[in-house]
């Protein structure tokens, strides 16, 4: 029963998750967002819906911190994955030839929450009521990473400003559509923590690892429907915007998680394991941006596709084999 389950709201939520992304960019045309915003922003915090709901619910719902810190860092190694899929489709140049400002300052932010994220494991931060004080720090450098891609793109939003405009019509049907296919991820994101948390149980595979990969790998579903299809129509700005954003969002969740669990701060009832996840969540994010600038310089490829893809490629195969010796945890 809970595997059909899984199956059910899985197919739910990459269809709503593509839905969400096809509406989304409906309403950034009609309200003026930039074409970078778009991705960082809008279409980043929609596709990555199912790790807020999941996360939130595998604290609420089944009592599981190390399924919710396995989802977002396992969510993060999977998002910078699509990177070396998108290298791999992108028929121009290599993804990072063409990456603007907003996206390497979003980069650069998912990295320095990352680091906090990693500082709440190896040290006891004081707490505010129940919630880390780390926690907190992570949502106020969330704050400052939207505001801070907001002010990089000033001047993409300038250029798209002449695009032609969305009709009322459209953008009142895009915001009901968009509202609708969001209430149906808030519901099956619920839906597929708990059945995750069952699995985990009955296969023995541990929380740990089917928070790390199978429901990090579902709840991802959304931001390689959006990443590949920006790269099919040759915008790599959106795509990589949609992955950078996703990454910052899904360290932030974190904060909401730290909300909702309160037994106390959720950093001091989830396993070490993921200490390790998020360290080399970070070594990729490092990897990505490195990326960026040389291949902007000079070209150190395999063929079309940038050496650093093979490296995120190599990286995250390492981490799924490590995560699956440690399943029992």
């Amino acid at each position: 029963m809970y595997y059909i389950l899984f199956v059910v709201c899985a197919i739910l939520i990459v269809y709503s998750g593509m839905a969400l992304s096809k509406y989304g960019d409906v309403i950034a045309s009609a309200t003026n967002l930039g074409h970078s915003l778009v991705g960082i922003l809008l279409l980043s915090v929609v596709t990555s819906l199912p790790e807020l709901i999941s996360s939130i619910g595998s604290v609420t719902v089944v009592d599981a911190p190390s399924l919710a810190f396995g989802n977002i860092f396992g969510s993060n190694m999977f998002n910078i994955f699509i990177i070396f899929l998108m290298d791999l489709l992108f028929k121009k140049d290599s993804i990072f030839v063409d990456i603007s400002l907003a996206n390497i300052v979003t980069g650069i932010y998912a990295l320095l929450l990352t680091i906090v994220a990693i500082m709440g494991f190896v040290f006891k931060m004081p707490n505010f009521l129940w919630v880390s004080s780390g926690s907190i720090i992570i949502f106020v450098i969330y704050v400052a990473s939207v505001y801070s891609a907001y002010r990089s793109s000033f001047f993409d939003i300038q250029m798209e400003n002449e695009d032609e405009k969305v009709d009322s019509a459209s953008l009142r049907k895009a915001v009901l559509l968009f509202t609708f296919f969001a209430i149906i991820i808030v519901v099956a994101g619920l839906l597929l923590s708990k059945s995750a948390d069952v699995i985990a149980l009955e296969t023995g595979l541990g929380r740990s690892f089917v928070g790390a990969f199978l429901l990090a790998f579902v709840t991802s579903l959304p931001e390689i429907s959006a990443s590949i299809g920006a790269i099919r129509v040759g915008s790599a700005n959106m795509a990589f915007g949609n992955i950078a954003g996703s990454c910052v969002f899904n360290v932030a969740i974190l904060f909401f998680v730290d909300i909702f669990y309160m037994k106390g701060s959720v950093f001091e009832f989830v396993s070490l394991i993921h200490l390790k996840s998020a360290l080399l969540s970070a070594i990729m994010l490092i990897i990505a941006l490195i990326g960026v600038k040389q291949d902007k310089i000079s070209r150190f490829r395999l063929g079309r596709i940038s050496i650093y893809s093979f490296y995120i490629g190599i990286f995250y195969t390492f981490y799924l084999l490590y995560m699956y010796k440690m399943r029992g945890s």
